[in-house]
């Protein structure tokens, strides 16, 4: 009788590991089920891919002016120093248009020899040419026609171009990409009802960034038209923010 009741028993405990492990083993399969199961929906209903494109036109609030001095002389020390002597003025005007330190660079600096050739001599140096320029961040964009006259009376002949942008584009941001997220749904919506089905819920997006690319004016551009004054008169237009979104939506 032990023995039977031995044996019964382990019989007992291996019929409730087995359970055991069987309810251990539901739920992967469970999960696996439903995995396939989302895999099969999503093939079935399908998914659309589109891009939505988000533009936004703004003033710029910000200038850049490239602007200088070049000087030619017989030797590079003498071209150095005459043109060092230009860009001092240059550099007290600033000053007196209290545009801070902070937002002059200097973009370019050097000197280079001057060549002639002909062909008894060969190529001969003629002289040199010294080069200085600066890239001004200037702000008060109305004004900046009358900058640039002061400028050149201040003795700068090395004016190019002016940059005008939009010195904090993240603060038109949002209104960008709200354009963008339009554009994609209705993009989608047209490819669904073409398909004659209905658009579903959004899966996933992309942002490629925003983008802003600035107006320039070159100095031939921005002489520039003359005022009843005489000076320089420039307008500066509108920026044009863009961002490209990537968007994935579900098809029912």
């Amino acid at each position: 009788m032990k023995k039977t009741k031995s044996m019964a028993s382990l019989l007992l405990a291996g019929t409730l590991l087995t359970g055991v492990m069987m309810s251990v083993a539901l739920p992967g399969a469970s999960s696996a089920y439903a995995a396939e199961t989302t895999q099969a929906t999503t093939a079935a209903t399908g998914v659309i891919n589109v891009s939505g494109n988000g533009k936004l036109s703004v003033k710029p609030d910000i200038a850049y002016v490239s602007i200088g001095a070049q000087t030619t002389a017989s030797t590079a020390a003498k071209a150095q120093a005459s043109n060092a002597q230009k860009m001092s003025k240059l550099t007290e005007l600033l000053k007196k248009w209290s545009i801070p330190q902070a937002d002059i660079q200097t973009v370019q600096f050097y000197v280079q020899p001057n060549y002639n050739y002909n062909d008894k001599d060969g190529q001969k140096v003629t002289g040199y040419t010294a080069y200085h320029t600066l890239e001004v961040k200037y702000r008060d964009l109305d004004k900046i026609g009358q900058l640039l006259d002061d400028a050149s009376a201040a003795g700068a002949n090395n004016v190019g171009s002016v940059n005008f942008d939009v010195e904090n584009p993240q603060t038109y941001e949002d209104q960008v990409i709200a354009k963008a997220m339009k554009d994609a749904a209705s993009k989608a919506g047209s490819i669904a009802k073409a398909a004659n089905r209905t658009l579903g819920e959004l899966l996933s997006v992309s942002d490629s960034g925003t983008v802003t690319p600035p107006v320039v004016l070159q100095r031939s551009e921005a002489a520039m038209s003359d005022t009843a004054s005489g000076g320089t008169s420039i307008q500066p237009g509108m920026i044009e923010l863009n961002t490209t979104l990537t968007v994935q939506y579900a098809m029912k």
